[in-house]
């Protein structure tokens, strides 16, 4: 098996465990937060539902002792008449607004009159009820609790008292019920949701009565089959549907663990046709064997998400990232197979050229470290065959004068071919030249390298790489020491919800916001970004403060594509002083200086490139460069993360004609102008010459302060543009018609934002305003701000006209 296919192995098993186990570790999380927020509403329900039982018990007696004190109903009950007794019962119902129904029990146990039915009497209640037993025995007794006795079979709430003439003998019994009803459930679901909506959002509930054996009554939710299979099984199999155990596995306990339940309610939940399901038990009177009869289940449900549609996301995703990284996974193999046989293959045939003698040998510059090493030794073994070779020819001297013969006529034919060679020395003369400058920029390239891995070794800081998100790429150690986690751990993180500001509680969840997109805005981020910072550790209960720096990464189009974010332990900031004005020094002068050096030599030699040398290797040398440009750029940025100053730029510079910069600008802010009300103008004088400079650093400027004054400029006011030649210098300059600002703040428009000193919420604008002045600064000129009283303000900034 040769290197590629073991390198393809790796990164295929490596990305299978990977992308798996995060895979089967998100479906858990999910599964067992849903269960757990699912089972948190049902016990909140059944607080609820206890809370209402017992309030519509208290009703229901209050309302049976108003019924034993009115005279006209309990002189027609006593006079057995039917029709005097329904119309006084429903006159007391329609006073007191009572929603449920009202029995008059006669002492041999038969009902005399049912508000439900009224138009059926005579059927025995006390064969049909414990409950109505128990209240004839001796003598009449109170009854509150749950019952059953009419001849819908309904479930109901009930209150009953006894009827008792003046001398204390039993006439009957008064039943007032509130029948646990469809109407009744809804209007329980409905009263949840209006106390509090998203701690019960989705809950339903359905009764299921042990005599009848199906679900009697159910809230509006589960109507029209919105109950799933389930409830159709329940009402085809009655209470053998229930199933034993949560999930179905068999041992609660094991299921306790997976989605942590009350010990109370653990007995009574089950998951069931993507519903969380809790079983109400409502129980009355103990029978004859001491056990209490159960007359129904009251079924507190909650919709749950179904697991097989994560199982089926979760298997997408996981198939495309994981082809993803296999893919990327290849390309880096083919890419080291390549940098390890290509060299290889180089110095076989460079020793097959020396074995067969041929003239003209390929170099070693192309070459570097071991493989330099090998070929070098190659050389040497060489040289000493070559020493043994000339031993021999000095015993064969006697045949010098034929070898001298033979030497001048290979001149003669040299002399012959010199005309053609000279063309292909010229070349092979800047061929040679080009050769040693790449070899020279390799070697700078190397040590540079060890410099930078020197430096990041000895640093006591802790650095994140973020992308344009804020998402967290990489760490270093110091980083990953504080958090109390693993680079894997953080990957994709949210850099926020691991630095928090100072006075933010540590972070609870343990999946946070992993590759999250801001909505459009590029200054998110650094909206976002605070200077000071705490991080908490993972698993420990201890804290780092530190201190933050933020710097973005830039690409060529000017466009944001991530960040360098620095975190410094205060307790370390007196050791770290030292540390960094070293680092700076080494930096600066022993880095970034030869890299410089090297830049400014780049474009007589791209230049020379193009017009002599092979289009691939012009091709590689435009390649080497821009690998060139990205380091001189990661070591700006460290200089102005630990230096605190913006180091000379080598900068592109192109003819930049203003009066068409200065229309593009115009055009581009006008959207914001007409916002505002404003109107723009531009003043220049004929015969304006062309700069020399960085265009997009130029515009970024201009943008920046017209943005700026459009801003503060009040509505129906306007902003002018102007720009002349001053010397050597050419002058702009951005005006507005007012109002003025204050000393101090025309002091501070360019400083930067100060801790303490301004407010969080002018951090993004002083920022912008500070980076503008580096780039003026860059390019060589000048910016600075008047006001006055009366005449608005304005801001100036000079460009060199001649570079």
């Amino acid at each position: 098996m040769g290197i590629g296919s073991r390198l393809v192995t790796s990164f295929f098993i490596v990305i299978a465990i990977m992308v798996g186990g995060y895979s089967v570790y998100a479906i858990f999380v999910d599964f067992r937060t849903t269960r757990t927020q699912a089972d948190q509403r049902i016990a909140l329900s059944k607080q609820k539902v206890n809370r209402d039982f017992l309030a519509c018990e208290a009703a229901c007696t209050g309302f049976a002792d108003s019924l034993l004190t009115n005279n006209s109903l309990m002189q027609a009950y006593l006079k057995k008449d039917r029709s005097s007794t329904d119309s006084q019962l429903q006159k007391a119902m329609n006073e007191g607004r009572f929603p449920g129904f009202v029995s008059l029990i006669e002492p041999d146990g038969k009902v005399f009159f049912n508000t439900e039915t009224p138009k059926q009497s005579g059927y025995s209640a006390s064969a049909k009820s414990e409950a109505i037993r128990y209240a004839l025995s001796n003598g009449g007794r109170s009854y509150h609790g749950p019952s059953e006795f009419t001849s819908t079979g309904v479930v109901a709430l009930s209150s009953i008292a006894p009827i008792k003439d003046n001398s204390g003998n039993l006439k009957g019994l008064i039943v007032v019920s509130q029948p646990l009803s469809s109407m009744y459930l809804t209007g329980e679901v409905t009263r949840f949701s209006l106390e509090e909506p998203e701690a019960v959002k989705d809950v339903d509930l359905a009764l299921f009565s042990e005599s009848i054996g199906k679900i009697t009554a159910a809230s509006d939710g589960l109507g029209h089959g919105r109950g799933g299979e389930f409830v159709k099984e329940v009402n085809e199999k009655g209470a053998k549907a229930f199933p034993n155990s949560v999930f179905g596995l068999g041992v609660r306990q094991l299921e306790a663990l997976i989605v942590p339940i009350g010990a109370d309610r653990l007995d009574y939940t089950f998951e069931k046709s993507g519903r969380w399901w809790y079983q109400f038990k409502i129980e009355g009177l103990k029978d004859n064997q001491q056990n209490r009869i159960l007359y129904g289940r009251l079924l507190i449900t909650t919709p749950v998400p179904d697991v097989k549609n994560q199982l089926l996301v979760a298997l997408i995703g996981s198939t495309l990232f994981g082809g993803l990284a296999l893919f990327l996974g290849l390309f880096f193999s083919a890419r080291i197979k390549g940098s390890v046989e290509e060299p290889l293959h180089f110095l076989i045939d460079r020793t097959n050229d020396i074995a067969d003698k041929k003239a003209r040998i390929p170099p070693l510059e192309g070459l570097s470290g071991d493989w330099l090493e090998l070929g070098e030794l190659i050389d040497t073994a060489v040289s000493t065959m070559r020493s043994t070779t000339q031993n021999l020819k000095l015993k064969v001297s006697k045949q010098k004068e034929e070898l001298d013969v033979r030497t001048q006529q290979a001149e003669e034919a040299v002399g012959k071919l010199e005309n053609l060679n000279r063309q292909i020395a010229t070349q092979s003369r800047q061929l040679t030249e080009v050769s040693k400058q790449i070899n020279q920029a390799n070697r700078q390239a190397i040590i540079v390298q060890h410099k930078l891995d020197a430096v990041l070794q000895s640093s006591t800081e802790g650095f994140l790489i973020l992308d344009q998100y804020g998402n967290i790429l990489t760490a270093n150690p110091i980083f990953l020491n504080w958090a109390g986690s693993t680079e894997g751990q953080i990957a994709g993180r949210q850099c926020f919800d691991l630095v928090k500001r100072p006075g933010e509680n540590k972070t609870q969840s343990v999946a946070g916001q992993a590759f999250a997109r801001h909505g459009g805005d590029p200054n998110a981020v650094i909206n976002r970004f605070h200077p000071e910072g705490i991080i908490f550790h993972a698993r420990e209960d201890k804290k780092v403060e530190v201190l933050a720096h933020l710097q973005p990464i830039v690409g060529e189009d000017s466009n944001i594509q991530g960040y360098v974010m620095v975190l410094r332990d205060k307790s370390l900031r007196s050791e770290n002083a030292q540390l960094k004005e070293e680092i700076v020094n080494v930096l600066q002068d022993a880095i970034r200086k030869p890299i410089a050096e090297g830049e400014s030599r780049w474009a007589s030699v791209l230049a020379n490139a193009s017009q002599s040398l092979n289009p691939q290797v012009t091709q590689s040398l435009s390649e080497l460069r821009t690998i060139y440009q990205t380091l001189l750029g990661v070591v700006d940025s460290y200089l102005m993360m630990y230096g605190g100053f913006i180091p000379e730029p080598v900068i592109p510079k192109e003819s930049i004609v203003i009066t068409r910069l200065v229309s593009e600008c115009l055009e581009e802010v006008t959207p914001h102008a007409r916002e505002r009300q404003l109107l723009l103008d531009y003043k220049t004088v004929p015969g304006l010459p062309s700069i020399n400079g960085n265009r997009d650093s130029v515009r970024s400027v201009l943008i920046e302060v017209l943005n700026h004054l459009i801003s503060i400029t009040a509505a129906g006011g306007r902003v002018r543009v102007e720009s002349a030649i001053r010397g050597p210098e050419m002058r702009m300059s951005v005006t507005s018609s007012g109002p003025a600002l204050p000393l101090e703040e025309i002091t501070d428009m360019f400083v930067g934002f100060v801790q303490g000193k301004h407010t969080e919420d002018t951090y993004a604008r002083r920022l912008s305003l500070y980076l503008a002045r580096n780039n003026v600064e860059r390019l060589g000129g000048q910016i600075w701000a008047e006001s006055e009283a009366g005449r608005g303000t304005a801001i100036y900034f000079t460009l060199p006209s001649q570079t």
